[in-house]
């Protein structure tokens, strides 16, 4: 059998460079191997943590010296077999010694690279080197020069983690490091090289799976491979042995009875696994295995039938949007339904024949030294994600591919993932040989490492790097990668799952909202204008009609909580009432000169939520404001189910201790918008619209049941300053029926009947309760603008608190209505920015994570918490 030593641990990093007094310096501490520079220096004190304040602005100097990791291994004698060098992740260019002797030299973050050492390797102490050369060096004789991309174009060469060169929710943080496992692995004389598993066909009759094992032999002698799929329960499903005529074997496994793998709110996630075993002359020669899905999964793009509903809404979308060259008003020049009369058609993910209303966000790496993000890390937001009522993450072109616990996760929860290659908003060099070259070594392995996993639902080539394009134009950036490499990969290594060359995708622009998939981070300028130039009385329908066929990115953003920018900042920092530290760590857009991202939030702010009287008061006011446009949004998208399949939040992680577009903090706390989210992707919700057009209250259920169901409903309308027992003025009943998968009407007021009581004092509130304990939701509608709502004291307390300092529930109540209701504390909280009723009581749970303490500082001692509202 294949024998293994782990190479990890302790270390030595050496560093030479310049110091700040100009004069060559050299930095000699121990490191931790998987690790990143930073770390290492973090942790010898030799900078400051460069989340914190502006100290990430200190450690730039780290990126322009040469650091050497070199560490020894004993070796009692030299194992027979052959011995293999294995790097999981090395950032980025690397050269490789071992005992003196050059082994290579290394130029991409995202290759498992495997050296045979054989002859290089002796009894007794042995020394491993890895020297890693700047990325200015690794860049010599490279021109990048005409390259366009954002925030720097110099990256576009740099076959590592994008983000980190500077983006609008991370500083710039270039690092370098040995950041996955490294072992030395002695191989018999053959190896399995890769198991692949997949859903051929899926019918009335069982599915049908094709399994595919790869090895490689160094001798001529016999092989024979005994394959076993083990079952969700345990117990052997399907078997079979085979004599090798060559390094591959692909056969067939039928099963009559299997349990398929579906998205989260769909079924279960059973999960088999394949367990391949080689044999030769000499016994066992090497042992895998992989987990997998029984699934199938396609996109459906039914063009719009001549006259029907999508085809009305299409027109409408078309009329309502910009169109045009570059402006002041729009910088890019971007042009967003440029089809025609071409026919809108739909985007819809079909898992197992049934379509899937896909809600979520986009993510991005949890740290910008990934090396130290543990295991814990990955369970956390996950679990996060599903208990939002999230199906659907998008891993973001600009960080890195995610390991295993990641998918595995996901795999586990029913998460369905979108995975894009690893290039983002820019001109790659794709006709640089050596980039090329670099580039296909890393989409062939990252495609054999992720394709067993169900999760993993469409590639997408890149993101944003042929947005300003047509899907027909012949030469737009990314397609020649798109067609040559990565495409091309998918199709041979990786048949049963879509690609889309790009992202977003589809229509004569790539951001068409008719056809195809559009992000509307791409129109960010657009909805700045209106957030600036309008006095947003309109916001409901004004969200409500940024709709589009499917959506990878919608922009939405917030601050993080109070005791999380505690943590980033000091109280200095945020009781300045000029928000400086705010602002640095909300980063901005280099195409916002004199309107930045943190402004266009406090901007929202302003007009959305009443005045604050203090900067933490104002914070969460800028918290709220990402709650209650998440909120809206997902509703909008979800009213219109039968148009759009689905719509991603940029984004639902941080990387770095930031405040702006992401859902959960950095520290893995959710923000307003989470809570705005969850409270939107229920599986049934109740909403309500106004419709300008036909004079009504439309009272709406949307339905992610894979069932059709039936429900009761009440509406009321409620003075905001009266009691329980008198604060109802109108009210109505009504019963209702929604097929499966469906949104429709339940419930129409004249516009007049209630305008009449709904002013400034009145909300309208829409209870559903479903038939057979499936649940209940709530909707409040207010006319005008939340900031005119003529609240009065509430009365609002916490009743009583039960638990500890790690899991526990908090009951509040009040009086009267109570707008934005937070519960404020190092908590993940069940809820949060609800308003309660008059006289309702509210029992939110809440616990502890202790990922949370990423610099280890959370003590003993139980977080208060504190209850916090409007009035």
């Amino acid at each position: 059998m294949k024998r293994s030593i782990a190479l990890t641990g302790a270390w030595q990093l050496k560093g030479e460079g310049i110091d700040s007094s100009g004069k060559e310096a050299s930095i000699a501490i121990d490191a931790q191997i998987p690790g990143h520079v930073h770390q290492d220096l973090l942790a010898a004190g030799l900078i400051a943590d460069p989340g914190y304040r502006k100290q990430a602005d200190d450690c730039q100097w780290v990126e322009h010296w040469r650091w050497t990791y070199s560490r020894t291994f004993e070796l009692e004698r030299l194992e027979p077999g052959r011995p293999l060098l294995e790097f999981e992740g090395l950032d980025t260019y690397a050269e490789i010694e071992v005992n003196g002797v050059r082994l290579a030299r290394t130029d991409n973050m995202f290759v498992r690279y495997r050296f045979d050492v054989s002859g290089l390797l002796r009894e007794g102490t042995n020394e491993l080197v890895v020297r890693f050369r700047t990325v200015a060096e690794g860049l010599a004789g490279k021109s990048y020069a005409g390259l366009g991309a954002a925030f720097t174009n110099e990256r576009l060469f740099v076959r590592r983690m994008q983000c980190t060169f500077g983006w609008d929710w991370v500083g710039r943080l270039v690092s370098y490091g040995i950041w996955r496992p490294v072992r030395l692995v002695f191989e018999e004389v053959a190896a399995i090289d890769d198991l692949f598993v997949y859903t051929k066909a899926l019918d009335a009759r069982g599915a049908s799976l094709t399994v595919a094992v790869e090895t490689r032999s160094r001798a001529e002698e016999p092989l024979r491979l005994s394959l076993a799929i083990e079952g969700p329960s345990g117990g052997i499903v399907w078997q079979a042995e085979r004599r090798l005529n060559g390094g591959k074997l692909e056969l067939t496994a039928d099963l009559t009875e299997p349990e398929l793998w579906w998205p989260a709110g769909y079924g279960g996630q059973p999960l088999y696994t394949l367990v391949a075993k080689l044999y030769g002359k000499s016994g066992l020669l090497d042992e895998r295995s992989r987990t997998f899905g029984i699934r199938t999964v396609r996109i459906e793009q039914l063009a719009d039938r001549t006259g029907s509903e999508e085809a009305r809404m299409t027109e409408k979308i078309r009329s309502q949007v910009m169109i045009g060259d570059a402006t002041a008003d729009n910088p890019d020049g971007m042009v967003w339904e440029a089809n025609g009369d071409r026919p809108g058609s739909g985007f819809r993910l079909l898992v197992n024949g049934v379509p899937v209303f896909c809600k979520g966000a986009n993510w991005v790496p949890c740290d910008p030294f990934p090396s130290r993000v543990p295991d814990s890390r990955y369970e956390h937001l996950l679990r996060l994600a599903r208990d939002a009522g999230m199906t659907m993450l998008r891993c973001w072109g600009g960080g890195i591919y995610e390991p295993e616990p990641f998918w595995d996760w996901c795999d586990r929860l029913g998460i369905v993932v979108v995975q894009d290659f690893m290039m983002a908003c820019g001109t790659y060099p794709e006709s640089d040989r050596d980039w090329s070259v670099s580039l296909t070594a890393e989409a062939e392995g990252v495609i054999r490492a992720l394709r067993n996993h169900p999760s993993l639902v469409w590639w997408n080539g890149d993101n944003e790097n042929g947005m300003s394009a047509g899907e027909e134009d012949p030469d737009y950036p990314g397609r020649a990668i798109a067609e040559r490499i990565t495409g091309r990969l998918c199709a041979s290594l990786d048949p049963s799952r879509p690609f889309q060359p790009t992202s977003p995708y589809g229509g004569s622009t790539n951001n068409s909202f008719t056809i195809g998939t559009a992000h509307y981070t791409g129109a960010l300028f657009e909805l700045f204008d209106v957030f600036r130039n309008t006095d947003l009385r309109d916001y409901r329908s004004y969200f409500a009609g940024l709709l589009s066929r499917f959506c990878p990115e919608f922009p939405m953003f917030g601050t993080p909580e109070v005791h999380t920018l505690q943590r980033m900042m000091n109280d200095e920092d945020l009781a300045d009432p000029s928000y400086d530290m705010l602002e640095y760590h909300t980063k901005n857009h280099p195409g916002l000169k004199d309107f930045s991202l943190f402004r266009a939030l406090a901007t929202l702010a302003d007009k959305l939520a009443p005045p604050s009287a203090s900067t933490p008061e104002q914070i969460r006011r800028m918290s709220f404001v990402q709650h209650e446009l998440t909120r809206l949004t997902v509703e909008a998208y979800r009213r219109n189910r039968h148009y759009a399949g689905g719509i991603l939040f940029w984004m639902y992680n941080d990387c770095w201790p930031a405040s702006g577009w992401s859902l959960v903090d950095y520290y893995g706390y959710p923000k307003g918008g989470y809570y705005g989210f969850q409270k939107a992707a229920r599986p049934v919700i109740a909403s309500i619209e106004k419709s300008a057009a036909v004079g009504t209250y439309e009272c709406w259920v949307c339905s992610d049941k894979p069932e059709e169901i039936r429900g009761t409903g009440t509406l009321r309308v409620m003075k905001l300053d009266g009691f329980a027992e008198d604060a109802e003025v109108w009210s109505r009943t009504f019963d209702f029926a929604i097929g499966a998968g469906a949104s429709a009407v339940v419930a129409e007021i004249p516009a007049a009947e209630l305008d009449a009581l709904l002013d400034h004092r009145h909300v309208l509130v829409m209870n559903i309760a479903l038939a057979g304990g499936f649940g209940e939701d709530r909707c409040i509608y207010f006319a005008g603008l939340p900031a005119e709502m003529k609240l009065t004291p509430s009365g609002l307390r916490i009743e009583s608190r039960a638990g500890g300092p790690e899991a526990g529930s908090v009951t509040v109540t009040a009086d009267r209505y109570a707008k934005a209701v937070l519960l404020h504390g190092a908590y993940v909280f069940s809820d949060n920015y609800f308003d309660l009723l008059p006289g309702e009581r509210r029992t939110i749970a809440y616990r502890s994570q202790e990922a949370a303490a990423y610099a280890g500082e959370q003590g003993d001692e139980e977080p208060a918490i504190e209850l916090i509202a409007w009035n």
